[in-house]
């Protein structure tokens, strides 16, 4: 069995394609750019028909089956493509799986793939006799340094000139979202190709966009702009943001703050939290600002409320979770005599 990291398949494949690829993982963009340079390269091979599958809910695999000795109209080499979801696999899918290694023959390629880790169906009777004719591709979530590293590769391979501070300030405005990172990439090559872009500019050029982001409702939040920090959560909930995405970053933030506090008070350096939680150092005064502002009982007191939110809303009875995120969003402004709380409402 042969593996593969992500920078590794193209070439492998310029050296000619394997019957079988198994990939594997968790990040999206990465999978779906190996997957489509796996079919584009099979096409260019002649492979020029394609069946995919969905394995999903009470899934028949007749059909699939069927696909691996039935002949093709339109071509004499075609690409069978098998997504095998991210539910555990039935007893009928373990034992159609095990089928497929002896279905295969020289005018078929087989891409099987998953949005999990491989590991998770290693020790599956199917696994091994395809990865042993086969190749795998598993990809991982990105590191702060491997997202920087293709950050500045891609900027590149689309005629971009990004300065050090303007590709920190996109990596923590993708936060470690590779897709959307491309996509704000793809958006300025079209209107500033070639040009050195510094953050001054991104930053202008990102809060020009017709949207607002969570991250950039909690700079506001951490920076005690209340005014602003309301006018971007209005905003997100107008763009159909769940409100539940918005209350988890919210909390997120909250028990950062926490243990900064905690770290302070103790005579710890906060260099080390800084680092451990991705925060980086343009970044670091909002996070000082906001510890200046809030105690360690008002954070306390704002995880206790956070979570009197979740419990409502998982339940149904948050009547209105738009004026209960508004009720949150304050409590990080500015600590106010506790006249309201979601824990007393749901209480009464």
């Amino acid at each position: 069995m042969q593996k593969l990291y992500s920078n590794q398949l193209g070439a492998a494949l310029s050296k000619g394609l394997a019957p079988v690829y198994l990939v594997f993982g968790e990040e999206p963009l990465q999978k779906m750019e190996a997957l489509d340079e796996i079919r584009a390269t099979a096409r260019a091979r002649g492979f020029s028909e394609r069946q995919s599958f969905v394995v999903e809910g009470q899934f028949d695999w007749s059909d699939c089956l069927n696909e691996f000795s039935s002949l093709s109209l339109f071509s004499d080499r075609k690409v069978i493509d098998i997504d095998i979801g991210v539910s555990k696999p039935t007893p009928a899918t373990l034992d159609a799986l095990k089928q497929i290694a002896g279905l295969l023959h020289p005018d078929l390629l087989l891409i099987v793939h998953a949005s999990k880790n491989a590991t998770e169906f290693a020790k599956q009777a199917w696994f091994k006799p395809l990865a042993e004719i086969g190749l795998q591709v598993q990809f991982y979530p990105l590191d702060d340094y491997q997202f920087m590293r293709w950050l500045k590769e891609r900027a590149a391979q689309m005629g971009l000139k990004l300065q050090t501070d303007a590709l920190q300030l996109l990596q923590h405005h993708a936060a470690g979202n590779l897709l959307a990172a491309r996509q704000e990439l793809e958006k300025l090559a079209l209107t500033h190709y070639g040009q050195w872009l510094d953050a001054a500019f991104l930053q202008h050029y990102l809060a020009d966009q017709s949207h607002f982001t969570v991250f950039q409702l909690v700079d506001s939040v951490l920076a005690g702009q209340g005014e602003e920090a309301l006018h971007r959560l209005d905003r997100l909930l107008q763009q159909d943001t769940e409100e539940v995405i918005i209350a988890w970053q919210l909390q997120k933030e909250a028990m950062t703050l926490l243990q900064l506090q905690l770290a302070e008070k103790q005579g710890l350096p906060l260099t080390e939290l800084y680092k451990k939680f991705n925060i980086w150092p343009k970044r670091q005064p909002l996070y000082q600002q906001a510890l200046l502002r809030l105690s360690g009982n008002w954070l306390q007191f704002l995880l206790q409320e956070l979570n009197a939110f979740d419990r409502g809303y998982k339940s149904g009875l948050l009547s209105h979770p738009a004026v209960a995120l508004g009720h949150l969003v304050s409590l990080f402004i500015n600590p106010l005599p506790k006249l309201y709380s979601l824990q007393n409402a749901q209480q009464q």
